[in-house]
């Protein structure tokens, strides 16, 4: 199983929120980076856990929180869809399995 510090580990993916976050600074968005997503990971998982999901279900809904804002690097207009697609393919690259990918895209 895929996880949360899986995710982290990868380097592209600490760029790709930095890089969004400075996008959107510059069209005057409030912060959209390691904080907003971290909490939202965080949030995700607490109100998983508090709902009665099993662990696995909590930790992709945490990557889901982690991963949900990467496609504000593509464009703010719709940034859910390209993020779905970019965290498809760090999925796949980190060999996840395709229910799991599902899981966590369909989410974001």
């Amino acid at each position: 199983m895929i996880t949360l510090d899986d995710v982290k580990s990868i380097h592209s993916v600490d760029v790709y929120i930095r890089e969004a976050d400075k996008a959107l600074d510059s069209l005057g968005y409030t912060e959209h980076s390691f904080a907003h997503i971290t909490r939202v990971s965080d949030d995700t998982g607490r109100i998983l856990r508090k709902l009665g999901h099993d662990k696995k279900t909590v930790e992709l809904g945490r990557i889901a929180g982690y991963l949900h804002d990467i496609g504000n690097l593509v464009n703010r207009s719709e940034h859910s869809q390209s993020g779905a697609v970019m965290a498809w393919t760090l999925l796949s690259n980190l060999g996840c399995d395709p229910a799991e990918q599902a899981t966590i895209v369909t989410a974001i």
